[in-house]
């Protein structure tokens, strides 16, 4: 049965402020100071509903207008005893009927009657047509209302604890029948409405005497019988009675200018819903809305229709045009090359790869930088292309890095396409029984889409000042991304196998040695089995509830000679799990790892890769570096060079933060842990390693907002000890302390945290209800600018570079790069004048209050080169 959805709205709006006013923080609140929690919490409510409702399902929202109705006449104390309304929500009242007009969900407000008369209306309207009713609030005013088609949700705590009230479940809890709450009312009042009720009479004793007499009225007519202080109180007040009574009455016999046909749901537009987050910065407001409830947009195209040609020679190619391409699978480095879908105004065509390389005005053009390209992702274009030796230039606009620009949170490839832009690109992904060969409804979706949208995403950058970071970082750097990943890693396969063999031994050496201490066989790589045999079977002392975690396992390793042991298995089955059966099958035919740079997955804006992900390989680990050896040219005359930022995160926090102690120790060059382990243990002389070991944690625990109990776990302290050297560290660097509050006010009110070239991470997560939520988006808003900058540095570098080596005509080329490490391919008779040529520009890419300093050297392996 269809559904009529009724929402006390003061009531959801008061809860949505008052959810998310923490003491510990400001209000989320515009650039232009226009507090917005209440609407992000109600907003967020709100479209949880939206999820729920189906064809033909309505939905209401009825409001106090704010005046004094005829309750306020009857009784002058009506709800005098309530504190005023803050003036941040009074401020969000008319943002929030601004928000339902956009959604195009009905609303209404009337200074006569209030909103559980107007709610009451139209739920009686609905019930009488037999509309299964549902009403939100958290006033138990609203239970009079309940009858056999009509329930109510009420909110007990924050937003996300609701009652569900039904005819069973209120007779079950109170015992009586919903339309007798009125009665219980007059008896005993509602503080939250002022009404005093009658005197001496409890909860109990107002149940108990209605179940016996039925209403206030007989109950007030059998009062004189009652021979109580009770019977007497009633007798004596029962004028405030009928009062209390009479007042808590829902009044459903009034007119309002709806009926249930006018708040059946027909969809909301995106435009409006859009304009609307704009205008009050509400970046997460679109991403949230139900995709099946849009109202399409005529003027969009819902289904790309491209043409069939056998050549360019009719369409006109120099303005430009959307471009993309149809492949055989995701991983581009195997891809084949089926076609290419090219966009030119409003039109789509497909060309099949076959006759596309027998069109040579088609592939000039590719590469012709004058002529505009427009895709999605060029760099996966870019890289197939360079395998079917065709050459591509021009790129104006990649809708893939625009997207992530806007919002970092995005991982699904199309949501922005369907949740920013009002399309339905559900089609994508239907099975497409008209084509053999890949996804032509994929490459055409790309390349009408890359076009279509670019002066709209444009703009939007432009407003939120992140255009430059499109134009002069993310498309430069992808196509220094592309060039590494074609040029790609070389690594020797029989290398790693005899590693791998190396290792395998060690593994049964130690597998054999477990056994015998066990007494039985058993699976080490299984935690379950590992756990019995620790607590159950040795009965070794389980503080952590059978966890068989690297924590855990350390608090033990005293306790027995097999818990060391089997830390040494872990760490040489990882060891040939992630560095040797982790890249053997990544090794291309050219004796290269050619991974995949993901520039558009991090939500700090740091680079990661997949297909092998080589950020793992350790240089913590002497075994794990050694995997370092197996990467290698044979060429003679062909060297490994690594050049590594040190400490980029630490001197850019200094720079950002303004310390002028840490400032100046690394501008003297010397030892930060040193001098920071001076400072928090208050000593002059050389530290000890230990006390080092701990103010080398703090220093990098700081940037990610490291807690007391974090530090202590990582020290294998006591809370209480890293507590005092983390407000030691404070003491003595008090700008940083001031600095990564700031970070989280700022971040708070803007709802985003954002670098020094104004990369942003969105936090609504600042203002959720949810402690533990709360402060994980608080450790972001401090990590955010300090890593992300140290990333955004790092691109810059990687772009100079590149272009340095392309303009002085260099052999030497950039292969990888892995967390603040950039490796290149050098030779001989250029290595050292590219090694300065590197290591100066990636020490004065950006001027900054501290030197940044670079690290390295080359080698014939990329172990030796470091």
């Amino acid at each position: 049965m269809a559904r009529i959805i009724i929402i006390d709205g003061n009531s959801l709006l008061f809860r949505a402020f008052f959810a998310t006013s923490f003491g510990d923080g400001p209000l989320l609140q515009t650039s232009t100071n226009i507090p917005t929690n209440a609407i992000v919490a109600f907003s967020n409510m709100l479209m949880n509903i939206l999820k729920t409702m189906n064809k033909d399902d309505g939905i209401f929202v009825a409001f106090d207008a704010g005046k004094h109705t005829f309750r306020h006449k009857e009784y002058d104390k009506y709800k005098a005893n309530r504190k005023p309304t803050p003036p941040e929500l009074l401020t969000q009242m008319p943002i929030a009927r601004e928000l339902l007009s956009s959604l195009n969900i009905p609303y209404y407000e009337n200074e006569e009657i209030e909103a559980d008369d107007i709610a009451g209306i139209m739920a009686k309207k609905a019930s009488k047509l037999n509309y299964d009713v549902e009403i939100y609030t958290s006033d138990k005013d609203y239970l009079q209302l309940i009858d056999d088609k009509i329930h109510i949700n009420l909110i007990k705590k924050g937003l996300s604890d609701i009652h569900i009230m039904n005819y069973d479940s209120f007779k079950q809890e109170y015992g009586i029948e919903p339309i007798q709450i009125t009665d219980y009312k007059g008896l005993r009042g509602d503080s939250s409405d002022n009404l005093p009720g009658i005197p001496k009479v409890g909860d109990k004793t107002a149940l108990e005497l209605i179940k016996k007499f039925g209403s206030l009225e007989n109950i007030i007519k059998e009062a004189p019988n009652m021979k109580s202080k009770v019977g007497e109180s009633i007798v004596t007040n029962y004028k405030l009675g009928e009062m209390c009574k009479d007042l808590a009455i829902i009044r459903t016999n009034q007119e309002i200018p709806f009926e249930v046909k006018d708040v059946i749901y027909n969809g909301y537009q995106f435009n409006k819903v859009n304009d609307f987050a704009i205008k009050y910065e509400l970046k997460r407001l679109t991403q949230r809305l139900p995709k099946d409830l849009l109202i399409q947009d005529e003027n969009v195209k819902k289904i790309i229709e491209s043409t069939q040609i056998k050549d360019t020679t009719k369409l006109d190619l120099k303005n430009g045009y959307g471009l993309g391409i149809n492949v055989s699978n995701d991983n581009y480095h195997d891809a084949e090359l089926y076609g290419f879908s090219i966009t030119i105004g409003s039109t789509t065509y497909y060309l099949d790869y076959e006759d596309a390389k027998k069109d040579k005005k088609f592939i000039d053009s590719l590469n012709n930088k004058e002529i505009k390209k427009y895709c999605y992702d060029f760099k996966s274009i870019m890289v197939v292309l360079s395998r079917y030796s065709i050459d591509i230039d021009g790129l104006f606009f990649d809708l893939l890095l625009a997207n992530y620009l806007l919002d970092s949170s995005i991982q699904d490839k199309y949501d922005y396409i369907m949740k920013f832009n009002n399309i339905d690109v559900s089609y994508v992904y239907e099975d497409n029984s008209l084509f053999n060969q890949g996804n032509k409804k994929l490459s055409d979706s790309e390349s009408y889409y890359s076009l279509f949208l670019n002066e709209e995403v444009t703009q939007k950058l432009k407003r939120k000042e992140q255009y430059d970071l499109l134009i002069s970082m993310e498309q430069p750097l992808t196509i220094v991304l592309a060039k590494m990943e074609i040029e790609g890693f070389p690594i020797d396969k029989e290398i790693l196998l005899s590693f791998k063999d190396e290792y395998s031994k060690k593994i049964n050496s130690l597998e054999q040695e477990i056994y015998r201490l066990a007494g039985v066989e058993f699976n080490i790589s299984s935690p379950k089995q590992v756990g019995d045999i620790l607590y159950t079977k040795l009965k070794l002392k389980d503080t952590k509830k059978g966890s068989t975690s690297l924590s855990a396992l350390k608090n033990l390793i005293d306790e027995h000679p097999i818990v060391p042991l089997i830390l040494e298995y872990r760490k040489y089955s990882k060891l040939v799990s992630t560095y040797v059966d982790g890249l053997v099958p990544f090794i291309k035919a050219d004796g290269k790892i050619h991974a995949t740079f993901n520039q558009a997955v991090t939500t700090t804006g740091r680079l990661s890769s997949s297909e092998p992900n080589l950020q793992n390989i350790s240089v913590r680990d002497e075994e794990g570096k050694q995997i370092r050896k197996a990467f290698f040219y044979k060429e003679k005359d062909a060297y490994i060079m690594s050049l590594d930022y040190s400490q980029i995160e630490l001197r850019v926090l200094a720079h950002l933060s303004n310390s002028k102690t840490m400032i100046d120790v690394f501008n003297k060059d010397e030892d930060i842990h040193t001098a920071t382990a001076q400072k928090v243990f208050h000593i002059n002389t050389v530290p000890t390693a230990l006390q080092r070991r701990k103010a080398k944690a703090v220093n990098f625990g700081i940037v990610y907002g490291i807690s007391d109990w974090g530090l202590s776990e990582q020290l294998e302290i006591p809370v209480s000890e890293s507590r005092e050297i983390i407000s030691s560290f404070y003491e003595e660097f008090p700008e940083i302390k001031e600095y990564l509050n700031s970070l989280i006010k700022t971040a708070s009110i803007k709802g985003f945290a954002s670098t020094m070239f104004n990369r942003r991470r969105y936090l609504d997560e600042l203002n959720d209800s949810n402690y533990q939520v709360r402060e994980f988006a608080k450790r972001a808003a401090m990590n955010a600018p300090i890593q992300g900058s140290a990333a955004d540095l790092i691109k810059l570098a990687m772009i100079k570079v590149d272009n340095e080596l392309t303009i002085n005509h260099y052999k030497s080329k950039i292969i990888s790069q892995i967390h603040d490490e950039i490796i290149l391919k050098t030779f001989e008779d250029e290595k050292d004048k590219v090694y300065k040529l590197v290591k100066d520009i990636m020490e004065n890419i950006v001027k900054l209050k501290v030197k940044l300093k670079v690290d390295g050297g080359y080698a014939k392996t990329w172990f030796d080169a470091k």
